[in-house]
This record gives structure tokens, sequence and C-alpha cells, in this order.
């Protein structure tokens, strides 16, 4: 084999083996962005599958509790939208596998067209990767 054709199959196939991995920022913004589609598209199913095991709300609250409560938003309103009105998200260069989301969003709720419910919230996310999947951890809201 040529040298030329060998350093075109090289650089071939570390191309192709660049392009299957996702960086840990993107897995955790795709993390961030099926939570928002969980929430908006009223599945508690969807919901408790971005939570981890371990999952904590304001400290006393679990998944049962997250699953309980999005249940019933979800049955009281038809439609629910979520607005990211700020947000600050970094992975934690010290801990591996640890990152944090800091937020303003707008929940709302509507029976039809016109919200029901709206209330502004400063949330806080903790996230815990596990085999390449960000989950989220712990919740803390104002």
């Amino acid at each position: 084999m040529s040298p030329t054709r060998c350093i075109t199959l090289l650089m071939l196939v570390l191309l192709l083996a660049g392009c299957g991995q996702q960086s840990a920022d993107e897995r955790l913004n795709q993390s961030l962005t099926q939570l928002q589609e969980a929430i908006e598209s009223r599945s508690a199913d969807q919901l408790v599958a971005r939570l981890h095991p371990d999952f904590m709300a304001n400290q006393q609250y679990d998944r049962d509790w997250a699953r309980r409560t999005a249940s019933l938003l979800f049955l009281q309103n038809q439609r629910v939208n979520l607005l990211v009105i700020s947000q600050q998200t970094s992975i934690d260069p010290v801990y591996t596998g640890q990152a944090r989301t800091q937020a303003q969003i707008n929940l709302s709720g509507a029976q039809r067209f016109i919200p029901d419910s709206t209330r502004l919230y400063s949330v806080t996310l903790n996230w815990l990767e596990e085999d390449g999947e960000w989950l989220l951890h712990r919740l803390t809201w104002e």
C-alpha cells in the first residue's frame, strides 16, 4: 500500500471514530432538552426516566413524589409550557461526572390556549453522569 493511501485511510478511520462520540456538554444539553420535552409533552414516564435513582428535590422529595406531582400537573393542565428565561450550565472540572445548571424558568399551564396559571422559578439542577447519560440528581427551587 502506498504511503499516500495509508495516510488517507488512517485519516478516514480517525474521522469516523470521532463522528460517533458526543462530548459531555452535548450529552448534558441533550438531557436538558429531553427533560423540557418530557414536561411539555406531559409525560410523567419520560420525566422520571431523566431522574437519577437517588433523586431528591428540595432535600425532601423523591422520584415517586416527582411522578405523582407531574401526573397531577399534567391531569390539571391540557397544555404545559416551560420557558427558560436564562440558563447557565457547567460541568465540574474536578469531580468527573458532575454538573450543575442554574436557570430562571417560567412554568405555565392551561386548559385551552390561554394560561390559567404561571409561575416564575429560580432552579438549580445537579446532574450525575452514569454510563454516558446525564441524570438529574438534585433539584432545588425558589
